[in-house]
Order: C-alpha cells, then structure tokens, then sequence
C-alpha cells in the first residue's frame, strides 16, 4: 500500500524546528487543525508549554495559523496552496 501523500509547509528555513513540527503536524492530521493551546501542548508531551506558546506565536506571525473563537488556533488555509504535496 502507497504512503498517503503528506502537505509540505513550503517555510524557506524561516520557522524554527518545534514551529515546522507543530505546523507539519496541524497540516497533515486533520483532527489537529483547529485546537487550544491546551490541546496542542497535550500532542507535544516532550515540550514545554513555553515552546508550544512560541512556536504557536511564530507560526502567527507567519500567518500559518490564526486564532479563531477567542483561543482556538487553526490553519490558515489560504496558505495551503503554496506549499507542496508530497
């Protein structure tokens, strides 16, 4: 059976490791889309929730995500067409 095919955020080094780990993750598990801050640090248990909270907030700024419903981070999905299937 063929691997599914993954989204590839397309960043050109500009995110930091644990930022690319939680966007890949956010991209590719559809359940994880759209979560608290809470919710994420539960899926990066090897993380601090400082870690989680700034690569959350790089990947703001970025434009990656945003924060709907008041605390609630989802993909931007306008930026899903620049990066890559593979």
């Amino acid at each position: 059976m063929p691997n599914p095919m993954r989204i590839v955020p397309n960043d050109h080094g500009v995110l930091t490791l644990p930022a690319y780990a939680i966007l890949d993750n956010m991209l590719n598990i559809p359940e994880r889309d759209y979560r608290t801050f809470e919710e994420m640090c539960s899926f990066f248990p090897k993380d601090t929730p400082a870690t989680v909270r700034d690569a959350l907030s790089e990947l703001r700024k970025e434009k990656y995500v945003v924060i709907i419903h008041g605390d609630t981070y989802a993909v931007n999905k306008l930026r899903i067409p620049q990066m890559k299937l593979r």
